[in-house]
């Protein structure tokens, strides 16, 4: 993952919950984990998803998730998941993620991209809807438009 795309870190403690009988985590659980970092990553660069997106009448509707894993999680370890976006369009938003344990070995990564939709569930884009949003979205992500990224990033 290019350290240059917008990125936020979220620290946060495996629970019992999040495990299977055998306490280890379960794999699905991963996807949880990045929704909570990609929630959290707008909510740092200022874009509340609530408020931001769903009160408008826009959805952020998943068309792909994918999660490769690498080292197996327990109860009460620390890990840290980092969110980045690294493509940003008119039409969709894919961020990518690293859960990563205490001593900093990757414990899985994976990528979600996502669609702007809206409250018919009809994907749209957002430049010609809300030219406003888009401006802001762009100039804040600039670094992921059409995946490349950023020197000031």
């Amino acid at each position: 993952m290019a350290d240059s795309f917008p990125s936020n870190d979220m620290e946060m403690i495996v629970t019992w919950g999040d495990c299977d009988a055998a306490g280890i985590s379960y794999y699905a659980k991963a996807f949880d984990w990045f929704t909570n970092g990609r929630m959290r990553f707008m909510h740092v660069y200022g874009f509340p998803y609530m408020e931001t997106f769903h009160g408008k009448g826009i959805s952020l509707v998943c068309l792909k998730a994918d999660c490769d894993y690498k080292k197996m999680l327990r109860p009460e370890e620390p890990v840290t998941v980092r969110t980045s976006l690294t493509a940003l369009s008119r039409s969709r938003m894919t961020f990518t993620y690293q859960v990563l344990k205490q001593d900093g070995r990757l414990a899985c990564e994976g990528t979600t991209s996502h669609t702007y939709v809206d409250d018919q569930g009809l994907p749209f884009n957002v430049e010609k809807r809300f030219p406003e949003l888009w401006k802001q979205i762009s100039s804040t992500w600039s670094g992921a438009l059409a995946g490349k990224p950023s020197a000031q990033a």
